[in-house]
């Protein structure tokens, strides 16, 4: 009996572990509510920066809105600059933009649509960002070199998508290594030896997100669906037959 009883407790430890740490990299906990992107930024511990600037040029705001918006079926992807990737541009380069500069660059971080990493593998370039100004939509260019390597490229500089700090539709929050600067905000010549911050604007106005795009119509929602309900089937039969397995084992020792 008590060979059957320390089996029985070794199962339910491993049963334990996997459950709570079984994926690489995984989110951090859904807040509960309505989805709230600084919470789940503080809950990743080092993007204060990020969720200043947030904060500051009320893009917080205009996320929360496109998120309650049944008009926004495509969802968002968020892209958050480490404290350590703010660190990396020229001092006082922040400082030194107008709240204008300072909106769009946080806007050249947010992407009109749910990307995960397996729709970011078969995405079509450029894709668009929240980001906008007299010559149209800012975008950006991403590759994939495997199952979770993405890079994006800004045109002037390329980070790495680093831990998913949330993956949920309608939002997704990936880590990036380095602040995006677009050409649109600063000059190429300036980021070799750090960002120059872009001239005020002269008539600065509150610029509202971006619609989705036009040429980017073809929902992720399918997809995405799809491939979580794969995954979670996969997880499910694997429970399974680890459960059966671990009720056979211990029903054998207690009939010893």
């Amino acid at each position: 009996m008590s060979y059957a009883v320390l089996a029985l407790l070794a199962i339910s430890a491993v049963v334990s572990t996997e459950a709570a740490g079984g994926g690489v990299d995984a989110p951090s906990p859904a807040p509960s509510g309505p989805l709230n992107l600084t919470e789940i930024l503080t809950k990743g511990s080092q993007y204060n920066a990020f969720i200043r600037l947030l904060k500051d040029t009320e893009v917080t705001s205009q996320v929360a809105s496109l998120l309650d918006s049944d008009r926004n079926a495509d969802g968002l992807t968020v892209l958050a600059p480490t404290d350590a990737a703010f660190a990396g541009l020229r001092p006082g380069t922040l400082n030194r933009m107008d709240a204008q500069a300072q909106s769009q660059l946080v806007l050249f971080h947010i992407l009109p649509k749910y990307y995960t990493f397996v729709t970011f593998q078969t995405t079509t370039n450029p894709v668009r960002t929240q980001a906008s100004g007299q010559h149209g939509v800012y975008t950006v260019n991403v590759t994939s070199g495997g199952e979770r390597r993405v890079n994006v490229s800004s045109g002037l500089m390329e980070a790495m998508l680093g831990k998913t700090l949330y993956s949920a539709y309608p939002l997704a929050v990936y880590s990036v290594d380095k602040v995006l600067l677009s050409p649109a905000l600063f000059g190429r010549s300036d980021v070799k030896d750090g960002a120059e911050a872009p001239a005020a604007a002269s008539k600065p106005q509150k610029q509202a997100p971006s619609s989705t795009a036009a040429g980017d119509h073809a929902p992720a929602n399918e997809a995405d669906a799809t491939a979580a309900a794969g995954a979670d089937t996969t997880r499910t039969s694997r429970w399974l037959a680890f459960a059966a397995t671990a009720s056979a084992v211990v029903l054998s020792l207690l009939s010893c």
